[in-house]
């Protein structure tokens, strides 16, 4: 009789021992995934998904789209001037610093969404460049500089998205031309033509420059 509790005892231990040591279905990693770990794939995979860069450019877009909208609506009901003043927040300011977000917080998914291998320095400086005009632009309206500061940071922006987009299409062109590319690519520089254009208007209006 002894020697059946003894073993009995033993077989308590082993169960016990195997409760706290594996679960049931004797996955180790199973326990690990439902008390929050990070096994391989799991948390923080989301900064390289490719998924999170691609939300940021189309919400530049949008974001673009919607200050271009505005500014043709401010053209014609109050002029040149209030059309500058009503696309800019959107147009420059919130695009500067989406951007910002785009290649200096999740660099990572921008490098994995644009296929290419750098630095991560070149990157995130290209972020604090776009954050950097982006500020000023919102700091510049909110504090309403008017037309004086209006006008040079949308031209600078402007000159800088224009000369960012011939590299973007030499590239393309190289490695193929698609149907994104291509209605990114038309996007692009609708937005930067009309920043052109409220830029220019709104200097004449304003008597900063007369052609």
């Amino acid at each position: 009789m002894e020697e059946e509790k003894t073993g009995s005892t033993n077989g308590d231990l082993t169960d016990v021992e195997r409760a706290e040591g594996e679960p049931a279905n004797g996955d180790p990693t199973k326990g690990e995934q439902a008390d929050g770990g990070s096994p391989a794939g799991g948390a923080g995979s989301w900064w390289k998904e490719p998924k999170v860069s691609r939300f940021l450019m189309l919400s530049t877009y949008v974001m673009g789209g919607l200050g271009v909208c505005l500014g043709i609506y401010g053209t014609i009901a109050d002029g040149a001037m209030q059309g500058l003043h009503y696309a800019f927040p959107l147009m420059v300011g919130v695009v500067g610093i989406l951007s910002l977000l785009r290649h200096s917080v999740f660099w990572e998914s921008d490098i994995a969404r644009a296929g290419v291998e750098t630095e991560r320095f070149y990157v995130v400086e290209l972020g604090f460049a776009n954050g950097a005009i982006g500020a000023a632009a919102l700091i510049a309206f909110f504090v309403n500089w008017g037309a004086k500061a209006e006008v040079p940071l949308t031209l600078v922006y402007a000159i800088y998205l224009a000369l960012a987009f011939f590299l973007f299409f030499s590239r393309a062109r190289s490695a193929g031309l698609d149907g994104g590319k291509i209605v990114a690519m038309v996007m692009w520089l609708l937005q930067v033509g009309f920043m052109f254009y409220f830029a220019v208007a709104a200097s004449v209006a304003d008597e900063l420059w007369s052609l």
